[in-house]
């Protein structure tokens, strides 16, 4: 069996080498390409908390010469993930919110923060936390610090195997990553494979621009452990 897997790195490599060692076959062609907008400091005079929605965020503030003073601050996290993340990188004071912005926003206002929250965030994104958290009295300082790029094209071996049907599933986490397969398909030249192609999608979300596949499923639930699951279901 062989999966093409989509998610951006160094993500994109994990999932692959996990459905390797299940024996399988997977290449990886990350539809989405990481630009770092870093600024050169974050103006942290009045910060007193910092929210954090991905690993991605944290992996990106590890590398910025501020990260020490960022470290001494209480961290609002969107999921175990990420948290973890920030315990790992060092920050002693984290906070773990559920798997959105409406919930980090609850999590911040329930603490009573003196002073502003810095948001380093990325330049497309869910929900409005800046916009939440202002109207119950919070100030939100949103710093975007890196974007997600379409990729310019499918890898060319990747374009031959889904062609000639090699991919027993190719596997999409986004609603953004699904719209961008099929753009890219059609740019290819190859919009007609999709027809006879098995898309597994994170989520009902994440598959809303793929119906027209061959075959489309999603997992009951939104995470990884449940997509690669019904992914290997029928291997």
């Amino acid at each position: 069996m062989r999966f093409l897997v989509t998610r951006p790195q160094p993500d994109c490599t994990k999932t692959a080498d996990n459905i390797r060692s299940a024996g399988h076959e997977a290449d990886e062609a990350p539809l989405l390409v990481e630009t770092s907008q870093l600024p050169t400091s974050f103006q942290l005079y009045g910060v007193a908390a910092l929210a954090v929605t991905s690993r991605r965020v944290v992996a990106l503030l590890a590398r910025h010469p501020e990260f020490n003073q960022l470290c001494g601050l209480p961290a609002f996290a969107v999921g175990n993930s990420t948290a973890e993340a920030l315990r790992i990188a060092g920050v002693s004071t984290v906070y773990t919110a559920g798997s959105n912005v409406v919930a980090l926003a609850d999590l911040i206002v329930s603490q009573s923060i003196n002073g502003d929250v810095l948001y380093p965030c990325a330049r497309d994104r869910a929900g409005d936390l800046e916009g939440m958290l202002a109207k119950r009295g919070v100030t939100c300082r949103t710093v975007q610090i890196y974007a997600m790029e379409r990729a310019p094209a499918l890898p060319r071996d990747v374009q031959i195997r889904l062609r000639d049907g090699h991919y027993t599933a190719v596997l999409i986490y986004s609603r953004r990553t699904g719209l961008f397969f099929k753009e890219l398909l059609e740019a290819a030249g190859l919009g007609c494979c999709l027809k006879n192609q098995t898309v597994i999608a994170m989520s009902e979300n994440a598959a809303g621009d793929l119906r027209g596949a061959g075959c489309l499923k999603f997992p009951a639930k939104p995470n990884e452990q449940a997509m690669l699951a019904l992914a290997l279901a029928d291997c």
